[in-house]
């Protein structure tokens, strides 16, 4: 008895002492501090032993590659994916936009780390290049249901709407219009839903 209750309790450490470490990773990113952080002054940030970060993550490249995951397994990424499951797909289409731009106003910073670091971490670039066919994928379906309801406008072939809405809907053009042109997260979900809205019929 004695013997399970202390598994369960190392168990729970070690799922704590996980989180700890991307908590603390999170908000390096955030300071712009985890590209020069050592992996001694990571564990310090998290209140955990530096052969505890190496233990769980290997690297510090392993660790920003398991907080991306946990990022595409965060509420905003199901919110994307109920956005895309709505019925109507006009509807969809703003949905989809609202969340994504939620989801990179919340996680963004993680994946442009990420990418960041791809020159000289070449193995960084698949997770990156998943999420982005993962978004090509969603954006292509969600055109062909647009197509399908004659919601497209006159002449638009689906692949020329899709990689238009890829587009404005990447990380890349939210922190455009957040960060180079300081628009907020509402003016700038509503410039590329008005975009976007120029790919519809009237």
């Amino acid at each position: 008895m004695a013997t399970r209750t202390y598994t369960a309790s190392r168990r729970r450490g070690s799922a704590q002492s996980v989180d700890r470490v991307l908590d603390a990773s999170d908000r390096l990113i955030r300071d712009d501090a985890f590209h020069s952080a050592t992996m001694d002054e990571l564990a310090e940030a998290a209140g955990v032993s530096r052969a505890t970060v190496f233990n769980r993550f290997g690297s510090k490249l392993g660790v920003l590659q398991t907080l991306f995951t946990r990022c595409l397994e965060s509420p905003e990424m199901d919110a994307i994916r109920e956005a895309s499951a709505l019925e109507d797909p006009v509807e969809a289409l703003d949905a989809v936009i609202e969340a994504s731009c939620q989801m990179w106003e919340t996680h963004g910073h993680i994946q442009e780390q990420l990418q960041a670091i791809v020159i000289l971490e070449p193995e960084a670039s698949a997770l990156v290049e998943q999420q982005k066919e993962d978004q090509r994928a969603g954006l292509l379906a969600l055109t062909r249901r647009l197509a399908r309801a004659e919601r497209l406008r006159r002449g638009l072939g689906e692949a020329r709407a899709a990689a238009t809405l890829h587009m404005l809907t990447s990380l890349e053009s939210f922190l455009w219009l957040r960060r180079e042109y300081g628009l907020s997260l509402r003016q700038t979900r509503d410039t590329i839903a008005g975009l976007a809205g120029m790919l519809l019929r009237s």
